[in-house]
């Protein structure tokens, strides 16, 4: 695989450990995971942020933004509680000695990018090769909780143009989640766009498709961007937009003819004009 891009693989690296905690940590910890291994202070930093982008974004258009928790981290935040509580995490990441090291220098390399200076090649080669690292790691992790999670790929996540995001850290049914809340209206000719990610255990690249024939291909873990072009046909007080995963080129896939699918709901009115 080529080397990824320094933000691409801060997003990788960050997006994997975040999952992998929030499922580990509930698993040993129980509902309350958050508040065992956080601290208050961590936790009051983190609602300042997402109230500031509440009233940032949600006026420009945004509809949702993430719910307060480790989405408000920062990378050194995470880095800080993996290695106070590493052991439920040790199955996937093995070692602390070994591994917690390379984490803090993906932090020290992020720092980097974070105060607007270029990383040197060897730097990128070596903020990919962790994020792909931890990447793999913790998707075939997570595979085996899924008795057939070592055949299949999964829907990690998707995003719509307007914030609503679906999250599956495991394949529980055909349904990775959907969004049915009719907060968003929209008009024929109007574009959406979803930003999908899903991940492969082999690493194959995964096929989306959406309405009206949107189709695109993009590899494992990363994003890639599917468009939605609306439709008189869409016309109706409640449109369901599936999206289907499959990986590409493969003969079997988990429901027939694709692995994994997700919805959001919209309001879709007659043009204005």
């Amino acid at each position: 695989m080529s080397t990824l891009d320094p933000t691409i693989a801060l997003s990788t690296c960050e997006t994997a450990l975040r999952e992998l905690m929030t499922y580990a940590y509930e698993r040993v910890f129980g509902a309350d995971w958050l508040e065992r291994v956080t601290t208050a202070k961590q936790r009051e930093a983190w609602g300042v942020r997402a109230e500031v982008e509440q009233r940032a974004r949600v006026p420009k258009g945004v509809a949702q933004v993430p719910n307060v928790g480790l989405a408000y981290a920062n990378f050194y935040d995470l880095v800080a509680i993996v290695e106070r509580h590493w052991e439920p995490l040790a199955a996937p990441l093995g070692k602390k000695q070994r591994m917690l090291p390379l984490l803090e220098q993906f932090d020290s390399l992020r720092n980097t990018i974070g105060h607007s200076r270029l990383l040197l090649p060897f730097e990128q080669d070596l903020m990919s090769g962790i994020a792909g690292m931890v990447r793999n790691q913790v998707t075939l992790y997570m595979s085996k909780q899924d008795e057939a999670g070592d055949i299949y790929p999964r829907i990690e996540s998707v995003t719509d143009s307007f914030g609503r995001r679906i999250e599956s850290a495991t394949v529980e049914d055909e349904l990775a989640g959907s969004v049915t809340a009719l907060d968003v209206t929209l008009h024929p000719g109007e574009v959406v766009t979803f930003s999908c990610v899903g991940v492969d255990p082999q690493g194959r690249d995964l096929e989306w498709f959406g309405p009206t024939d949107a189709h695109a291909v993009g590899p494992s873990g990363q994003p890639t961007q599917l468009q939605w072009v609306v439709t008189d046909g869409d016309v109706s007080e409640a449109t369901d937009a599936s999206i289907y995963m499959k990986t590409s080129g493969a003969i079997y896939h988990r429901f027939g003819s694709w692995d994994h699918r997700a919805y959001f709901r919209f309001r879709v009115r007659p043009p204005t004009n």
